[in-house]
């Protein structure tokens, strides 16, 4: 711990030192904070604590409502003020880098820090999806979440389930599921909209698959495994336990008030349930189909490509403090994520709720099983490629062994026009 603080300490003050004389050094911070006034309130005041810290560094807070609308602002940075460091999903870092919008952050501290000592504090969960083509260390984890499944506990127990015997595999949950719809005559799972594909990520690799060939950089999305999930999820469809939400915040609201006794949700979304429900719930681990497994999503952090010597310095500094324990731990206790820094977990804003509130203690045990995110050169296409070919299934009842082959089809022609 001490080690840590050190190194993010000297990394603020003499390692990076910016100029002391002229101008402030322009810096835009970016990040997908604006579907709650409260967490781009927090991101605000943290800025005004580093420029108050930093006073050569004046850094512009860019908040945005939707991961999908990053890129889209990335993009515009050449012609707006290049100089930024920016929150971006998970699976954005090889499409980021084909783009050339990020300066891998590896080379800048291996220019003016020190990358171990950078990474060593990191959770080694979640660095699956911080490296480029090239191996390079190119986007530090900066928030992280699973996904987890949320109980309406007062419309289990109405069917014999409480805390002490909630579903442990794929068999004992869709059991459960048909207690719950015979006695309320609705669909009581309610999936996620917008990110399911990342829900469906999880299905497949608790099938023992994976969505992705890392070695090879190849999407592969008709194994049996990725089948048989799609196969499980159409079966509770067909059978009225499943019901499709509209949104991801639908999703979040929709257990939260009252309507889904069961959701498929991100971590992230503890903190709105935490505050919100007026009810008796719990949050758990996945049921496993072979075994229990998760991708790991939420945000990296990049630092925007084609600065100057002192912007590239003045990020390193805004990057220092983002990943202080301190401020790790504040961000996580504000969104709901995990932190990036595994030391955070042992400051007092987030030590008492992970380890005297029994939903945060189960979520934070899914780590140990917590798996990289399929990511691919064009990533929002390979992701639209792999969500119709659910649609398919779940709206228009194709068979899922079809509808995943047309699905690796299209990802391999993406393939070869993205090299």
């Amino acid at each position: 711990m001490r080690a840590v603080v050190r190194f993010f300490a000297c990394l603020l003050a003499a390692c990076v030192a910016a100029p002391a004389f002229g101008a402030p050094v322009q810096l835009k911070f970016i990040v997908p904070s604006g579907a709650t006034s409260e967490t781009s309130r927090l991101y605000s005041n943290l800025v005004h604590e580093f420029e108050a810290q930093q006073p050569a560094i004046d850094v512009q807070f860019l908040p945005l409502h939707n991961w999908d609308d990053v890129i889209d602002k990335v993009r515009l940075l050449p012609a707006d003020g290049r100089a930024a460091v920016f929150v971006a999903e998970v699976s954005e870092t090889l499409e980021l880098d084909r783009l050339g919008l990020i300066a891998p952050l590896g080379d800048l501290l291996a220019k003016y820090g020190n990358e171990k000592a950078f990474i060593a504090p990191l959770m080694p969960e979640f660095l699956g999806n911080s490296y480029c083509r090239n191996g390079k260390f190119c986007g530090p984890p900066f928030m992280r979440s699973t996904p987890v499944v949320l109980y309406n506990l007062e419309k289990l127990r109405a069917v014999g389930v409480d805390q002490d015997s909630l579903p442990a595999n794929w068999s004992e949950f869709e059991a459960m599921l048909g207690k719950l719809q015979a006695r309320s005559q609705q669909p009581p799972f309610c999936l996620g909209g917008d990110w399911y594909d990342y829900l469906f990520e999880a299905m497949v690799r608790q099938s023992g698959g994976t969505l992705m060939d890392l070695e090879h950089g190849k999407a592969t999305l008709a194994t049996p495994e990725a089948i048989e999930a799609l196969a499980f999820w159409k079966r509770l469809k067909d059978q009225h336990y499943l019901t499709r939400m509209n949104t991801w915040k639908a999703t979040l609201n929709g257990f939260v008030g009252g309507y889904c006794a069961v959701s498929y949700y991100s971590s992230g979304g503890l903190e709105t349930v935490r505050a919100k429900a007026r009810f008796a719930w719990m949050a758990d681990i996945l049921p496993k189909n072979k075994n229990y497994a998760v991708p790991a999503g939420g945000g990296n952090l990049y630092v925007a490509n084609n600065m100057s010597e002192a912007e590239q310095k003045a990020a390193l500094k805004l990057i220092a403090f983002l990943y202080q324990p301190s401020v790790q731990a504040r961000i996580s206790a504000s969104t709901g994520f995990f932190p990036a820094v595994g030391s955070a977990f042992a400051e007092p804003v987030l030590a008492s709720r992970y380890t005297r509130e029994e939903a945060f203690i189960r979520v934070r045990g899914q780590l140990k099983y917590a798996k990289p995110r399929l990511m691919g050169a064009d990533n929002l296409r390979l992701r639209a490629i792999l969500k119709q070919a659910i649609d398919r299934v779940l709206n228009d009842g194709m068979d899922p062994a079809a509808s995943l082959r047309l699905a690796q089809r299209d990802a391999d022609r993406l393939a070869q026009q993205s090299r």
